[in-house]
């Protein structure tokens, strides 16, 4: 019993979906470079690459029920996000290049109740009429990981602060690159869809401007340069990675950016054997992700407090 409510803890989980990459733009707008690839270039001084991500864990699925019978899905969700700073040219610790780990845990449900009393165990209630895996993601990446990268953004210092999944608009103002790990719609005209074919490892396809959907809402909607990284000597789109900036930084700082990441993120991919996401999950986000797991506590010891909490 929570006050007038049930709660049924679900002896199944509720899968954590990998995060919806929503593209920006659904029409190509025009190529601001030569179509031809260019090849990445190394910047020659002192840089620290900022890689900030989020992991997610169900810790149970439930259904509540109120006084008339009616009954609300939701979940327990622990969620982490962070950031990793790596120095090139420098051995780079693992715990000392952990930045701002922060973790937030919540009890989602589908659907707005009315006198739900607090929780207790660091749980905060969350309401959405939305899929609540959707909305767990969606709480993850635009609150979580975008205070993350705002507060690097804000810090004075210099990086190539490069955020997981397409730019939030929370974001906009600030000089984050979007690294979209999974390719699901090409921005490229039919006509030069051959450059994704003939890149080598370590070159990248001109600057693409795109525009923002017609469908977005006011607050998410940007113009974005973006371009695609040829992360392996593989084949095919699973060795390519798509990045982008806010069009408000400039089309020549966009190709600055662009030629570093062309040049950096092929020395940092994962292979097989390390991370079945290979190559797109780097290895700095790989340690990251596992870091935050770590900081998410014992699965099996929250959900025995959710067990004591509810059956008590």
């Amino acid at each position: 019993m929570l006050g007038k409510y049930k709660i049924a803890l679900k002896p199944w989980e509720i899968p954590d979906v990998d995060l919806l990459e929503y593209e920006e733009s659904e029409q190509f707008v025009s190529m601001e470079e030569e179509p031809i690839p260019y090849s990445g270039t190394l910047p020659e001084e002192d840089i620290t690459i900022a890689f900030v991500d989020g992991v997610r864990r169900t810790e149970y699925a439930l259904y509540l029920m109120d006084e008339s019978g009616v009954s609300y899905e939701g979940a327990f969700v622990s969620l982490g996000a962070g950031a990793v700073m790596v120095k090139l040219g420098r051995i780079n610790r693992v715990r000392e290049s952990m930045n701002n780990p922060t973790v937030r845990r919540y009890m989602v449900l589908k659907g707005a109740l009315k006198d739900m009393p607090p929780l207790g165990l660091g749980f905060e209630v969350h309401f959405t009429e939305d899929d609540i895996s959707k909305e767990i993601n969606r709480i993850m990446k635009e609150e979580l990981e975008v205070n993350v990268a705002r507060k690097l953004a804000k810090g004075g210092k210099s990086y190539l602060l490069i955020c997981d999944g397409t730019l939030s608009g929370k974001l906009r103002g600030t000089p984050c690159v979007g690294y979209i790990k999974t390719i699901k719609k090409l921005f490229i005209r039919k006509e030069d869809a051959h450059l994704l074919n003939h890149l080598k490892r370590g070159q990248r396809t001109p600057i693409i401007k795109l525009h923002y959907q017609r469908t977005q809402e006011e607050k998410e909607r940007a113009e974005k340069y973006t371009w695609y990284v040829k992360l392996t000597d593989g084949e095919g789109i699973g060795s390519l990675a798509r990045l982008e900036v806010f069009e408000k930084v400039g089309l020549e700082a966009a190709k600055r950016i662009a030629d570093m990441t062309a040049g950096i993120l092929p020395m940092l991919v994962s292979s097989a054997f390390q991370d079945r996401r290979a190559p797109q999950n780097l290895l700095p986000i790989k340690s990251l992700e596992n870091f935050l797991r770590r900081h998410l506590g014992s699965y099996s010891l929250v959900r025995r407090q959710i067990e004591k909490l509810i059956y008590a």
